[in-house]
Parts: C-alpha cells; structure tokens; sequence
C-alpha cells in the first residue's frame, strides 16, 4: 500500500531544499570573502607592524642603538596574535629573533621568508604586495600568517658617519614577521555557527511561511477540488466550488463548476429521456395489452355472434309456439282455475326468452350504421328528459357538465343514442337507494375525439370484474342478459371511437366514450 504524502509536504521540503542549497552555496562564497578579508586585515596590521620595526631599525641603526632596538622589537612580539620577529642580514644570518635559540642561525634561500626574492635565478630587488605575505603552519601545526619585508638601504645608512654599508648596497636585511590566524579561525569558526544558525532559522521561518501560504493559496483550494470531485462521483451534480481567487486555481474551479452544470443539464435530460422513454414504453405497452383485448373481445365477439345467430334462429320458433298454445291455454274456458297462475308463468317466462333471443339477434346483427352530423349535447339532452320522467330515477340527481366549444361528431343517433340510454340504467342499478350521476362533456388532449363522462356514485365494480364487463352474457346484476355492454362496446368500436371504464368498489364507477371528431 501506498503511503499517500501531501502536496503541502512536497511543495514545503522542494522549498526548503532549494533554500538550503541557496544557503549552502551563500554560506561558502561568504566564508570565502569572510577568510580574505580576514587576511588582507591580519596582513595590513603585520604590514603596519613591520613598517614601525622597519622605522625604528633605521634610527637604531643611525644611533648605534641595537639594543633599545631589539627590547623594542621584544616588547611587540609579546602581543598576543604575534608568533615571532626576527631580523636577517644580507647573508641570511639572523640577528636578532624573540625565540633566542634562533639568534645566529642562517637562513637558506628556499625558506618561507626568503623564496619571494630568490625564487628566480637571481636575487630580485622587491616583491609584490601579495608576495610579502603567506600562509603556513608552525611547529604546533597551527595556521599562521608569516610577512617578509626588506630592509633597503637609505642615503641616510650610506652618509652617516659610520658608513657601515656601502652605496652599493640594495637591501640590507630582512624583517620576518609570523602572526598566529587562530584568532581568525575562531572567527571564522564563529561567524560560520552564527550563519548557520541564521540560515536555521530562515529555514525554519521560511518553511512555516510557505506551509502558511501553500495551505491558503494552493492544499485549501484543491482540498476544495478533491471534495468536491467526492461529491461528484456520489451523484451530487449540484455541487460546486467557492471562487476565491482569480488565479490558475480560480479558473480551474470555475471550469471545474461549468463541467459540473454541464454534467447536471446532461444528467438531468437522460433522467427525463428516461422518464420519457419509461412512460412511452408504459403507454406502449398498455396500448397493445388493450389492442389485444380488443382484439380478443372482437374475435369473441364475432365467434359469439355467430352463434347467437344461429340460436336465435333455431329457438325462436319453438319459442313462438309455446307463447302462442300457452296464450290459447290461458283464454280456454276449460282450464282449471288452479293451473291458471302455472301457465301464466309459463307465458310470462316465455316473453323472457323472446327478449333474450331479441337481444341476441340485435347482438348477432352486423347492419352499418346511418351516420350524420350531430351534436352530442343534443342526444345527451334528449335521454336526460326521459330519465327524468322514470319513476326509478326519483331519487338520483342528474348533473350536466358541458364544454360548450364542443365540436360535433358524425354517429348513427339512433345507435349513440341507445349506448348512453344502456350506460345510464346501469348507472342506476349500481344505486338503488339514490345517489348522483354526473354527465360532462369535453375534448380530448390531442383534439382528435370527443368525449362523454357517465360518473356514478354508485356501489362500483370489483377490480376482478372490471376486466370482464364487456363480455357478452356477462353480468352482475340479478337479472340480465349481459349483453347490454357488450352491444354497446361494439357500436362505439363501429364508430371508430373506444369505451373504457374506470371504477373501484364503493367508490362509484366512471364510463368514457371516445368518438371521433367529425373531418
């Protein structure tokens, strides 16, 4: 597994990588100018030094005076960065040093102190500045800083009354001055720990000041991003990130942003192709469940039809014949008054089974319908006046409910008629002890039919049944035939039109006829 670093971690160690490594460089380049400058001061205060020697060796020399000379040149070689001063003549013999043990010592050529002029074939007469000094280390191992100055030979050596040199003479001795640089390196050592300590804590100041400003300027604002990102991918489209700069960051938040509603708008117009797709597919899928029930119902229909056809006409004779010998019974004058209430039942059921077979000779019969040119709410007005004459109607109230821009439809009126009458007697079998009817007319939401509402308050249709109130001889009611619906369904279906119902148990019932609007 991967250990996860953050971006404030990098960004902070890459900086303060970067500062160290700018510190390291600063820090030797410094040390460098820091060691020169050093020197160049330790040999300016030999240079000074040797100048006051040089001085006063020439009025010891005039004076004869060695030895205020040599106390004098003693007292400046016990300061305290001061190793030792000697003096070397011109053949290298020295003098006078403030170590004793070298006092008549020779020195060769190839020394430290000598080698700036004998480095050549020959003695030169000067050296360089930058010559007149070096670098070494003493007996102990110690830096020290060693300057060489020639004593040269003034008019005032040559003139004098001792004459002890001639005019030919160029230089006549050395002064060899060694300085201790251990107080240098205590200073450098010093300055060092100082910088170091200095760039310490820039470091450390310098880091927590770009933690401080990466957290604020970059990890807040990405921390945002990754959040937000989170939230995206869980389904959050309506997400989005605070602005709160106008940099790269800010434009990657507002784009960021732009994606996310982008995303939304996509999102939110599958959902409703979705949901769209969905509900055509119901609607599909409804549409040919009903075809096929139609579908059905007219196979069965037909089949049925038929065979009402021809049991109607096979049964309608001997049907004719017991109502006539049963009606020439109940006149004859011989019958046994006992017998007369059994014959009249006879009659009375015989009626029944010629309506039956009336009703199945109507259900059988394919005539076309005589259309013309109606308006419904004529038709509908018409019914309504003959049902408010019925008895059994008393105590059901009859509201009408007209869209007045209704527009007219080309129907048999005769047919229609006979549908909305069927519709209304079920209506008022379905409440028996009153209740409301409701007759509402109005256009279809495509504006392609026609509509009328028979709404009761009746005791309603069990959904079990629902499915099965348009199948001949299928009824509910005590008594009935149940074609009556069905006969119904089929004028509507001749008409172009459709019939649904919509009902639930003791809550009513609801019957639609759709027909065509006229062309």
């Amino acid at each position: 597994m991967n250990m996860r670093i953050p971006l404030i971690a990098k960004l902070t160690f890459a900086t303060s990588l970067i500062l160290l490594v700018f510190m390291g460089v600063l820090d030797t380049i410094n040390l460098k100018n820091f060691r020169k400058v050093m020197i160049d001061y330790a040999s300016s205060n030999a240079e000074e030094v040797a100048d006051i020697i040089n001085q006063s060796t020439y009025d010891a020399m005039l004076k004869n005076d060695k030895s205020s000379l040599y106390h004098m040149i003693g007292r400046i070689a016990k300061s305290e960065n001061i190793n030792h001063i000697r003096l070397i003549d011109q053949a290298g013999k020295v003098v006078y040093s403030s170590e004793i043990g070298e006092i008549g010592s020779v020195i060769g050529k190839h020394t430290d102190a000598c080698i700036m002029c004998h480095s050549s074939d020959g003695p030169g007469i000067s050296a360089g500045s930058l010559n007149r000094s070096r670098i070494m280390a003493d007996r102990s191992g110690k830096k020290t800083l060693g300057y060489t100055k020639a004593i040269y030979n003034q008019p005032d050596c040559y003139t004098a009354s001792c004459h002890f040199h001639g005019k030919d003479d160029v230089v006549l001795g050395l002064l060899d001055i060694s300085i201790s640089l251990e107080t240098l390196r205590q200073k450098l050592h010093e300055y060092r720990m100082q910088f170091i300590m200095v760039t310490c804590l820039l470091l450390v100041m310098s880091g927590l000041l770009v933690t401080i400003l990466t957290h604020y300027l970059v990890d807040i604002p990405v921390q945002r991003l990754v959040r937000h990102s989170a939230q995206v991918a869980t389904g959050n489209l309506d997400s989005r990130v605070p602005v709160t700069s106008r940099d790269e960051l800010g434009e990657l938040s507002e784009s960021v942003n732009r994606m996310t509603e982008s995303l939304g708008e996509a999102d939110k117009e599958l959902m409703e192709w979705a949901d769209s797709l969905e509900h055509k597919v119901d609607e599909r899928t409804r549409e040919i469940k009903r075809m096929e029930e139609q579908l059905r119902r007219s196979e069965k229909l037909a089949s049925l039809g038929t065979l009402a056809a021809g049991v109607a006409h096979e049964i309608n004779n001997p049907l004719t014949g017991i109502m006539l010998y049963a009606s020439i019974l109940n006149s004859d004058k011989r019958l046994d008054p006992a017998l007369l209430p059994d014959v009249e039942r006879v009659i009375s059921e015989t009626g029944r089974c010629a309506d039956i077979v009336k009703d199945l000779l109507e259900f059988s019969r394919e005539s076309s319908p005589k259309k013309e040119v109606v308006t419904l709410h004529a038709i509908l007005d018409d019914v309504v006046t003959f049902f408010h004459k019925q008895p059994d109607f008393s105590a059901i109230d009859i509201r009408k409910k007209y869209d007045v821009t209704l527009p007219q439809v080309t129907v048999d009126p005769n047919l229609i008629r006979g549908v909305f009458i069927n519709l209304i007697i079920n209506a008022g079998h379905a409440m028996p002890d009153g209740g409301s009817l409701e007759i509402a007319t109005c256009l279809s939401p495509d504006g392609a039919h026609v509509c009328v509402a028979f709404k009761d308050s009746g005791t309603g249709i069990s959904e079990e049944n629902l499915s099965r109130i348009f199948d001949p001889f299928f009824t509910t009611k005590p008594s009935g035939t149940g074609l009556g619906l069905a006969i119904s369904y089929g004028i509507i279906e001749n008409h172009g039109g459709k019939i649904e119902v919509k009902s639930r148990e003791g809550e009513g019932t609801t019957f639609v006829v759709m027909l065509p609007v006229s062309g």
